[in-house]
Parts: C-alpha cells; structure tokens; sequence
C-alpha cells in the first residue's frame, strides 16, 4: 500500500491556526509596606468590566497578601505563589502559573494580569522573564512597571539616608525598574516634605511617570495598557457598570531600559530578611496587644501583617498591618472567606529576628484566666478622659460594672449647636463612618497604640480601647488630636445654625 505525506502540514497549519492571543501584563513591586496589595485590591475593585488575575506573592509560608484580596468580592482568579521570592526560589512556579492564566485567558475567562511581588523581590529577574520571546511566556506582553513607594518612610527617615527602603538592594532594584512611581501615603506629608520626595523620584528615577496617591487611589489608565471608553461607545460586557475599560491591543508602550536576569538568590543574602509565622487559637488580650506594640516594639521588625480576634470582641476578625515608622492598620474584615474558628496568623518580616523569641513574645498577647482585671480606679480614670472632652460620648455606663476596657464614639456636634440626631439627620453626618476614620487615623498616628473598631449590637461603630492608665493616657492625647480634624473634616459644609448656614 502506498504511503502519502504532506511535506507541507507544517507551513498548512501555521497558516491556518488561531492567532494566539497575547496577555497583558502590570507588575506591581515596591518595598515592604508600601502598599502594593492596597492597589491590587483598588484595581479589582473599580476594574469595571476588565477580566483580570492576580498572582500574588509572599516571601513567607503563609500568604497573608492573597488572603486579603481573594476578600475583594470582585476578584476574577487569584494565584498564590508563596514561602519564596517570585524573582529566584520560586520562579519555576510563577512560570508554571502563568502558563495556566494563558490558557484562561484563551478561552475569555480573563484579559489582564496583575502580579504583585513581595516586598523583598528584586524584580530585575522577573522582568526578564516576563519578556522571554520563547517558552511558557512568549505570549506574555509586559506592560508596566508600578513601584510603589511609603513616602512617609522615604521622607521621614530613609531619604536622610540616602537609600530607599531599608538600605535594601531589592528595594534599589524596584525603584530604578519602574516605568510608573506612585508615591503612596502622602496625606501624612507636607508639602515641603512632598516637594523633596517628587525631587528625589525625578533624580533617581529619570522618565519613570510620577503620581501620588493616598490609599493608592488611581485611575487604572495610569497604571494599566487600558484606555477609558467615552460614553455611548459600545462595549461588549455581561457586568453591569457605570463605566468601562478597553484593553490596548497594540505592543507594550514600555520603553524602559531592559533588564537582565541576575543572580536569584543574591539580594535576599545582601538583605538578610526573614520571616517568622505565629499562629494560634486562643484570642488576643486587648491590654496585652496594645502593650506589645508601644515603645518596646522591636525595631528589627520592618513589616507585619496578618488576622487577629480579641477576648474583648470574640466574634470579629480583625486584618492587622504594620509597616512604615511603626505605623498600624486594625480594621474588622467580612467572615466570608473564613472557615471554621477564628484564629491569629501573623507574619513578620525583618532583620536579626530571634523567631522563638518573638513566637514567645507573641503567645504572651494571647488572653488567659490568670489575665489581670482593671481596677476601680483605672477604670473610672478612663471614663472620666472620655467624659471631660465633650466632643465624645461614653459608650460603657458609668455605673456598669469594671471592666478591662471602655467603649467611646466621636459625635462633635456640641460646638455645631445641634443635637447628635440634627446633625444626623439635618445634615448628612455619618456617624459611623466619623468614628472609622478616627480609629484608622489612630492606628496609623506612628508609635502610639491601637484601637479596636468595634460595632455594637445596634449597629454603632465604637472605638475600643483598654483602661489601663498608662496605655490610656499615651493614647488619648494623640485622640484628641486628631479628633480634632475628623470633626473638622465631617462638618466642614456645616454651619453654627441649625438652620446650615
């Protein structure tokens, strides 16, 4: 029988196949606390009608990062990549990764990717990956480059320095990559403070575009190969959304020098950081908590982040963040993603860590039956700084029983000469959403203690805090403080009559 062959298949299906499909790509890198999963989460939230996955990665064993994103309800598909760097250790997997995102984003499941490194990856090596014109990534098309930057810390003590992030290489590394700077938290800046880090980015970093951002709030245009679609435009979406996005269909505008793969592992040996896993089932102690994050903090911690549930709130879990100049971020978190009991998972990440010790540290937090109740007179010390300020109500009875802490709220509707349901009512004033911002500023006043936002059974947010004097005493100045602009803030379209003007 004769045997026939096509000495032309080859070139036939070439001819004939499906133009592979190429996937857009934002990396998102910048030092530890930066606030790189902030954006990350700011992008899925107000991505529109985009179809993005985000890989994230966490240089410690549990992916503290994910977890929280995998929290924004509108997140299409999120991949961990965990316990390494994405640029060295773990690199086999990232690729293995992205090669499965391809084959989504074949199919229309997605039509971006956004990964966010961890805070110690130098991303030279990943770059270089991302833009191989052969193997799993060759249909990979890297966009843009976002560093992200604390501004506080460059400013406040690491520009002095002159070094970014620590005096790290990978944090040198991340900044002289970027093709988009955004210099984050400026809202704790001046504007001599701004003009000196703008100054510093522009010298540093010559034809990197320049933003600032406070919470890394942003346009996805800036960051993003997207373009806004003009009202009244058609665009094909099964979302319901009040505006949308078309992604770039033309190569990669980025024209940044290009980089080339290094040696993986060199820059965690330079930078020496590692990182440390505390968990456990039994509740926070309040007191205890807020005890280990005042002045006795240990400096070689450069980054904290995780979950904790307090015996003074049982039924919330609380997202907990560390970063900067000692400055705290506790805010309640939904109970979706969370299965089972509640427990405390915290990573640390620094230099010199003595993980046993800071383990032992750590468990010393937790709450217990031997746990020292208040005294009478502590108690009434606490209540009676709450009650002296009358721009705040005490939420715990005067006459109730003792207890380890207070419940406090913000109203400031005393000088405004309206009652707290006429400033509600009359004039738009949440309080609620006051009493949030109050506990989010505190928590991130640098080096003063924390306070648990806590929402009672009738849906009044409160600010808890415990009564121990000295804990008390260190905190409530700065409370008022800056108590003083949330009022401002709130009442600001409020005038001295009851009438609004």
């Amino acid at each position: 029988m004769d045997t026939t062959y096509n000495l032309y298949v080859h070139r036939e299906n070439s001819l004939w196949a499906k133009e592979a499909k190429y996937l857009p790509v934002t990396l998102v890198t910048g030092f530890l606390g930066a606030g790189k999963t902030t954006l990350l989460r700011h992008i899925l939230t107000y991505k529109h009608n985009l179809k993005i996955a985000a890989a994230v990665n966490d240089f410690a064993e549990v992916n503290i990062d994910s977890k929280l994103v995998k929290d924004t309800p509108s997140h299409d598909s999120v991949v961990e990549l965990t316990n390494g760097c994405l640029c060295c250790s773990i690199a086999g997997e990232f690729k293995t990764a992205v090669w499965k995102l391809l084959q989504d984003a074949d199919v229309g499941k997605i039509n971006y990717l956004v990964i966010e490194t961890s805070g110690v990856t130098d991303p030279q090596s990943t770059i270089a990956t991302l833009e191989e014109e052969y193997g799993k990534m060759y249909r990979i098309r890297l966009d843009v480059v976002v560093t992200v930057v604390d501004t506080d810390a460059l400013v406040k003590g690491l520009l002095a320095e002159g070094a970014i992030g620590m005096g790290s290489a990978a944090a040198d590394s991340q900044l002289k990559c970027a093709d988009v700077v955004l210099l984050n938290k400026v809202d704790l800046l001046t504007n001599v403070e701004m003009e000196k880090a703008k100054q510093f980015i522009a010298d540093y970093v010559p034809g990197a575009k320049v933003y600032t951002t406070k919470w890394c709030a942003i346009s996805l245009h800036h960051i993003m190969e997207v373009e806004e679609v003009k009202p009244g435009s058609v665009v094909v979406s099964h979302e319901v959304v009040e505006s949308s996005y078309r992604v770039n269909e033309m190569t990669s505008s980025r024209n940044r020098q290009q980089v080339t793969k290094g040696d993986g592992g060199v820059h965690l040996k330079q930078d020496e950081f590692a990182s440390v896993v505390y968990e456990s089932t039994t509740p926070f102690s309040l007191t205890k908590f807020q005890a280990f994050l005042g002045p006795k903090f240990s400096p070689n911690i450069s980054r904290m982040k995780g979950n904790v549930f307090f015996k003074e709130n049982k039924g919330c879990l609380y997202n907990f963040h560390m970063s900067g100049r000692q400055r705290y971020e506790l805010s309640p978190c939904t109970l979706s993603g969370v299965q089972g009991a509640l427990s405390v998972q915290l990573v640390a990440i620094g230099k010199g860590l003595k993980p046993e010790q800071l383990r032992c540290i750590l468990s010393s937090c937790s709450s217990n039956d031997d746990d020292q109740v208040a005294t009478s007179e502590e108690f009434s010390v606490a209540q009676k700084m709450v009650t002296d300020d009358d721009r705040f109500e005490l939420m715990s009875p005067l006459d109730g029983p003792v207890s380890n802490y207070i419940d406090y709220r913000l109203l400031g509707n005393i000088e405004y000469g309206v009652t707290p349901d006429e400033a509600a009512q009359l004039h738009g004033i949440n309080f609620n959403k006051m009493n949030s911002e109050l506990a989010k500023r505190l928590n991130g006043a640098s080096g003063h203690t924390s306070v648990l936002l806590v929402t009672l059974p009738n849906g009044v947010m409160v600010c808890r805090h415990s009564v121990n004097t000295e804990l008390m005493a260190s905190a409530w100045k700065e409370t008022q403080s800056i108590a003083e602009n949330v009022v401002s803030q709130f009442y600001r379209a409020v005038g001295l009559c009851k009438c609004g003007f």
